[in-house]
């Protein structure tokens, strides 16, 4: 029964974890001048307005996954590759702040459920934050090589594009998904040590 509610734990955990990823990127790009996240109602903490099913069945099972990603317009931006740049990687670094947040949290709490709830959303920040890196839909490392990447260069990648992805999530449940476990471990540990 401990074992049910901890793992069911994990749903409301992801919801909190993809919320902060996607909210995050909304404030940002509002922040650049875009109109559209606010328009859509995706300027909102409602983890209702930033749930997607099939992402969190998928990193409920394996750590990858998502939310609702939230649809961004660099046509307002002044400085479109400075606004493309930090809008795609502001999520990210607010994922790693908010780990160390609540596992701060769960170090000072004395209630072990809360403690246990905390640590979750710790964890799936951490896999927001690895899985972030990679290079695949709808991951936000793709939106960096828009910007990095010669124009030329990123639209040959992006025509393969559904097949990376595809091939990416076969070799996840093939059995890649241990090897980026190990890494988030890695961060999840290590926040742990500095946390508690």
């Amino acid at each position: 029964m401990d074992y049910l509610i901890i793992f069911l734990m994990g749903i409301p955990a992801i919801m909190v974890a993809t919320t902060i990823h996607e909210f995050t990127r909304a404030a940002v790009s509002t922040h650049f001048g875009d109109k559209l996240p606010k328009e859509q109602g995706r300027l909102t903490l409602n983890p209702l307005k930033h749930f997607e099913p099939i992402g969190l069945i998928i990193m409920l099972a394996c750590g990858f996954g998502w939310g609702q990603p939230v649809n961004t317009s660099s046509m307002y931006y002044k400085d479109r590759r400075k606004g493309v740049l930090i809008t795609a990687i502001a999520p990210t670094v607010a994922n790693l702040i908010f780990a160390f947040v609540f596992m701060f949290l769960a170090s000072i709490t004395n209630i072990y459920y809360l403690a246990v709830f905390f640590m979750k959303i710790t964890y799936f920040c951490c896999c927001l934050v690895i899985y972030n890196l990679v290079p695949v839909a709808p991951m936000d490392c793709l939106k960096v090589l828009a910007v990095v990447l010669p124009a030329n260069t990123y639209f040959k990648f992006m025509q393969y594009e559904k097949t990376i992805q595809m091939v990416f999530l076969l070799l996840l449940f093939l059995g890649l998904s241990s090897v980026f476990e190990q890494i988030i471990s890695m961060l999840y540990v290590l926040i742990g040590a500095i946390c508690f």
